[in-house]
């Protein structure tokens, strides 16, 4: 009769001892003085009894983990260029001023840091850049940034400001005339971002510069600026 009982005692605690959600800890509750006693009267006696278990509580906590889906952004830059133009004779440069707009397009990534924290941005850009005599062209590039708010230089509950670096490659294109030209173009920029909820908000150096193929063989000719950009950034955040 002993064995019998013990087998469907421990028959009775299976489903308490497999579930996902009730399981023993820390917090769960020990029988009372009395059931004990009348378990163990009943095991003495071989009498039959029924053992009520009280499950643990299942405590539901918020978690504060966020994750990145998208980031959408624009930048709007003023600065100079330099563009020169040279064969195996000689060179001449050409300066202009030039406005620049950007739209930004990426996704935030945690990589070699600490878990969640998701500083580094990969990100697509499509400008659109305007020279002082009137000559336009368009950039697409693919760029790498990393928001640095490990390094905040300065922080509270509800802002953070932290310095910025990126590095972006693409291509360049414009039209002259009836001539298109393209171009290899890189671009270097840093800067500080105030990040305040989901926006960041930014002030960024630019140093880019863009091979052009000339459309005349054995004429080299390249450009290399310098803006100063405004830049607007908008997180699109999941919650764990």
């Amino acid at each position: 009769m002993k064995p019998i009982l013990l087998f469907f005692i421990t028959v009775g605690m299976m489903p308490h001892l497999f579930a996902a959600d009730n399981i023993w800890s820390q917090d769960t509750q020990t029988l009372s003085s009395q059931e004990s006693e009348q378990a163990f009267k009943s095991y003495t006696q071989e009498h039959d009894i029924t053992l009520k278990f009280a499950d643990d509580i299942v405590i539901k906590e918020a978690s504060d983990i966020e994750d990145n889906i998208l980031t959408v952004g624009v930048s709007l830059g003023y600065g100079t260029s330099t563009e020169t133009v040279s064969n195996t004779t000689g060179s001449y440069d050409l300066d202009h001023t030039l406005g620049v707009a950007k739209v930004i397009i990426g996704k935030d990534f945690t990589f070699f840091h600490e878990e969640y924290t998701q500083p580094v941005r990969i990100y697509l850009t499509y400008a659109y850049t305007l020279l002082s005599e009137g000559v336009d062209y368009s950039t697409i590039t693919i760029g790498i940034k990393e928001n640095m708010r490990y390094w905040p230089l300065y922080k509270t509950n509800k802002y953070i400001i932290y310095p910025t670096l990126s590095y972006e490659i693409g291509n360049s294109s414009l039209k002259r005339a009836s001539t298109k030209i393209s171009g290899l173009t890189s671009e270097f920029r840093g800067g500080v971002n105030y990040a305040r909820g989901h926006f960041e908000y930014g002030l960024e150096i630019a140093y880019n510069s863009i091979a052009w193929d000339h459309p005349i063989d054995g004429i080299k000719d390249e450009s290399v600026g310098l803006q100063l950009h405004l830049c607007l950034n908008y997180r699109w955040m999941h919650d764990e």
